[in-house]
């Protein structure tokens, strides 16, 4: 990941781990996309493959938001609203159990 000109741009690599955190809900999960030995490890993950979705649009819409605020939690960033930072290092207690 890249910021320029005040703007965030992404490598295949980001999209990849995105992807992977998305589509991981549980912190075994989490885990797994991180170790290199496993099946689920975000590197492996072919982009190009298609993904079909089989459930309600409110827990697609949980899933995209941890796996967001995940991503920038581990690149080191914080949420600012209002002139009050927020600290995402709750995420990894909030993830799915």
């Amino acid at each position: 990941m890249d910021i320029n000109q005040g703007k965030i741009l992404l490598a295949e690599e980001d999209l990849k781990e995105l992807f992977g955190l998305f589509s991981s809900p549980s912190k075994h999960e989490k885990r797994q996309i991180y170790e290199r030995d496993s099946i689920h490890y975000f590197k492996k993950i072919d982009l190009s493959q298609e993904y079909s979705l089989t459930q309600e649009k409110h827990e697609y819409a949980l899933d995209a938001w941890r796996a967001v605020v995940s991503f920038l939690h581990l690149r080191g960033f914080c949420l600012v609203k209002e002139e009050k930072i927020v600290n995402l290092g709750w995420i990894d207690e909030d993830f799915v159990g």
